[in-house]
């Protein structure tokens, strides 16, 4: 299962290379935080909500809906609305629902909420230990995700500032 570190590094990678011009602080920042943003949902086990529920974890937050909406709230608040900037930010968003789906933990994700209830995953799930350690998932993570996020990120900045 990624995490919001990992996510947040994919997001930050992604307008590192498409960004409008040379990636910006702000850009990175912001993108980063929108790949993480869809596990805001967890605070529902806080209530005990379903995960099978349209507001449970990996439901309407995972959603196409929400990261088009999203994306248009963040490129308005963060940079006027700029259309490459929605763009940018919908595959911040969109990333986190890929990732997840090809995770083999939960239910699968809701892509289509709040349209259709069905839960999807990829048919191939190479993320997620078969023993369950926390330790054997955090180093497939680091593996697999952070760290080629990362220099992907810091290709993309040293690469496009030129």
């Amino acid at each position: 299962m990624p995490t919001p570190i990992s996510h947040a590094a994919v997001g930050f990678a992604i307008a590192a290379w498409t960004g409008p011009g040379a990636p910006t602080r702000r850009a990175c920042l912001v993108a980063a935080a929108c790949a993480a943003l869809p596990d805001i949902d967890v605070v529902g086990s806080l209530f005990h909500v379903s995960n099978a529920s349209l507001f449970g974890h990996r439901g309407i937050t995972h959603s196409l809906a929400f990261a088009f909406v999203g994306a248009a709230l963040a490129a308005g608040i963060f940079f006027r609305g700029h259309a490459r900037m929605t763009g940018v930010l919908s595959l911040a968003f969109l990333s986190h629902a890929c990732l997840d789906a090809l995770s083999t933990y939960s239910v699968g994700i809701a892509f289509f909420a709040p349209f259709s209830q069905q839960r999807y995953r990829f048919l191939w799930t190479p993320l997620g230990v078969r023993s369950g350690s926390v330790g054997g998932q955090i180093i497939q993570e680091a593996v697999v995700l952070l760290v080629p996020a990362l220099l992907v990120a810091w290709i993309g900045i040293k690469a496009r500032r030129r």
